[in-house]
């Protein structure tokens, strides 16, 4: 092999190091964050009040929109996101949020998706860079690479 081949793959394999640390460290804080969320926020309970129907270029979407209840008896309004073609809620379902007292744009529901989901995708991209970055350093000189 070339000096300037491996060079280059010590320069390729060295970056894979240096963005999974930097993805790592991303994940790590949003893990934090999230936990602090966890810790400060109030848990309410929202209830389905209306279905929204949506038309667009793929048919009828359905939409929950919440009524949340904080122990002030303060009412919050939640509009999901995400619709389906079917209605998977009936109004008076129910389902659990989580906020931070004072701050209704903190209004998310309490899922383990919605609360970690970006962080374990970001863990697990980063792992697998300082896996393949890190083995190609540690057993290059056992494959003679």
């Amino acid at each position: 092999m070339t000096a300037t081949r491996k060079s280059n793959q010590m320069i390729v394999y060295s970056i894979f190091i240096i963005i999974g640390s930097l993805l790592l460290v991303a994940a790590v804080a949003s893990m934090k964050n999230r936990m602090a969320f966890l810790n400060k926020g109030e848990r309410a309970v929202g209830t389905v009040v209306n279905l929204e129907k949506r038309k667009d270029d793929e048919g009828e979407f359905y939409y929950p929109v919440f009524e949340v209840r904080t122990r002030q008896q303060e009412r919050m309004e939640y509009k999901s996101s995400g619709g389906s073609s079917f209605p998977l809620w009936k109004v008076g379902d129910t389902r659990n949020f989580i906020f931070i007292p004072g701050k209704p744009e903190t209004l998310v529901h309490l899922s383990y998706w919605k609360l970690f989901g970006w962080s374990l995708i970001l863990m697990s991209v980063s792992v697998d860079l300082l896996m393949i970055g890190a083995g190609y350093f540690l057993l290059s000189g056992y494959f003679n690479v």
